[in-house]
């Protein structure tokens, strides 16, 4: 399908529901190396044990990159200063969410724990798209805060092949998609090769082959 990165998630579960550990690690040995493989940790409550055993958990599946949404409630911070003794084990993504009322505040703890990226993304997929709830001033300030911290910086949220061309003006390092490249456009369905094909074609291919361990050399791409 063209893809740049591959995100493992089960959309059943959540927002970022996470797919058990025996399926992503039967993911990436399927994708071999091909392209850089992400994982979610799930909808998890912000309790910074179960936070550190479930990132800890899905990094030694064998991915790339591990991607924890910062949901509302609980104890942001403590919980990332905990991960940060844990960032030679980790290429942390932290995800936060345009529905929730986003503490960018967040980019700078990303960047001072060590995090590989910073992402928005929409929690509830039934209340509207990543630009419904945040302007493009506002997405812009975001993707300038992550990339002057010298993060990777993405943007997700029930986006669509039409929202590519005003997206990629803001210079994001990733765009990621859901239900715009499954059948019927629902997320939960299988992909439509047609619907990968045509976000593949709307979005520049990057120049060189991918590393699978440093999404800052990224072009803007599709993942999902």
């Amino acid at each position: 399908a063209g893809a740049d990165i591959i995100d493992l998630k089960d959309p059943h579960s959540g927002a970022l529901g996470a797919l058990n550990l025996k399926t992503i690690a039967s993911c990436v040995r399927s994708i071999a190396r091909r392209a850089p493989v992400s994982a979610t940790v799930g909808d998890l409550p912000l309790d910074c044990e179960t936070i550190r055993d479930a990132m800890l958990a899905t990094a030694a599946s064998g991915v790339d990159y591990v991607k924890l949404g910062l949901f509302p409630g609980g104890d942001a911070r403590a919980c990332l200063r905990l991960l940060e003794a844990e960032r030679s084990r980790v290429r942390l993504i932290l995800v936060l969410f345009a529905d929730a009322l986003p503490d960018f505040d967040a980019v700078g703890e990303a960047a001072r724990i060590g995090a590989s990226g910073v992402m928005l993304d929409t929690a509830g997929k039934a209340g509207g798209s990543l630009l419904d709830h945040l302007s493009l001033d506002t997405l812009a300030r975001f993707v300038d805060a992550a990339k002057a911290e010298g993060l990777t910086v993405g943007l997700a949220g029930s986006l669509k092949a039409s929202d590519v061309p005003k997206l990629l003006t803001l210079g994001p390092d990733l765009l990621g998609f859901r239900s715009a490249l499954c059948r019927s456009r629902v997320r939960a369905q299988p992909l439509d090769p047609l619907a990968c094909a045509a976000i593949r074609a709307l979005i520049p291919q990057p120049p060189v082959a991918l590393p699978k361990a440093n999404l800052a050399d990224l072009a803007p791409q599709a993942l999902y």
